[in-house]
């Protein structure tokens, strides 16, 4: 759904910026877009998503927090498993993982539409 908005808004951006007739076609548009929207079934659909979005937010809510608990308890245990060390701590030798290194930028004034599919650079 969203990437037929998106194709919409794009057709739409389109059709207004290589229209020829320029600011009539424009106000066309403009008018049918304002009678879209101010049409009762679509103020009715409006106004249902709305309600439906009122009704469940406490409970997406609750379930975000849930599982929030979860990944920080499971985070805690983790964390309280691998010794006086921290993981990600250059030098910290814990059983069976490796060592984390600093994340470091190669060249800070490349972008990032250069880097292949796995963060190599083509030219390295």
């Amino acid at each position: 759904m969203k990437k037929r908005l998106i194709l919409l808004a794009g057709l739409g951006v389109g059709y207004v910026l290589g229209s020829r007739t320029g600011r009539q076609s424009y106000e066309k548009l403009k008018a049918q877009a304002q009678d879209l929207w101010t049409d009762p079934r679509v103020q009715d659909t409006v106004e249902k998503a709305n309600q439906s979005i009122r009704e469940k937010s406490p409970a997406v809510a609750d379930a975000v927090q849930t599982a929030a608990d979860k990944v920080n308890s499971a985070a805690g245990a983790g964390a309280a498993s691998t010794g006086s060390k921290s993981a990600g701590t250059p030098g910290a030798t814990s059983t069976g993982t490796p060592e984390v290194k600093d994340d470091v930028m190669a060249d800070p004034m490349r972008d990032l539409d250069d880097e292949g599919p796995s963060g190599l650079s083509e030219d390295t």
